[in-house]
């Protein structure tokens, strides 16, 4: 998979703000390895999780 240039930049404020405003939360697990989750913003029901935030950023292009 190619690495776009505008994944590698990503702030977790301003994707934290994109998720929110599509209904999501997005936290940072403390489990080993640690990786980062969409929550749903209303009952906290996990929805998607990733390693990285590029990925989480994917997951919201789809």
């Amino acid at each position: 998979m190619i690495d776009k240039p505008e994944y590698r930049s990503l702030s977790f404020d301003a994707l934290a703000n994109r998720a929110r405003k599509a209904g999501y939360r997005l936290i940072r697990e403390r489990h080993a390895p640690p990786n980062w989750a969409l929550l749903d913003a209303v009952d906290g029901e996990y929805l998607h999780t990733a390693p990285t935030l590029e990925e989480i950023a994917r997951h919201l292009d789809d």
